[in-house]
């Protein structure tokens, strides 16, 4: 086997065993809405860029 195939094999197998399900880990109150900015609390493990649904269904990006 050649390193190509190598890398490839390996891609393969992780993608394969790839979880694509989401998961709740934390869940925080809207505090305030406004011009597509909405004020969260009790997110403390959030990271910045982070991806955040609302009940809504809304998606959208931790900043700070």
């Amino acid at each position: 086997m050649n390193h190509s195939d190598e890398i490839l094999s390996i891609l393969r197998e992780e993608i394969e065993q790839y979880d694509s399900r989401t998961r709740c880990d934390e869940t925080g109150t809207v505090i305030e809405v406004g011009d597509g900015i909405a004020r969260v609390y009790g997110l403390s493990n959030c990271m910045e860029g982070e991806l955040l649904e609302f009940d809504s269904g809304v998606h959208g990006m931790a900043l700070n």
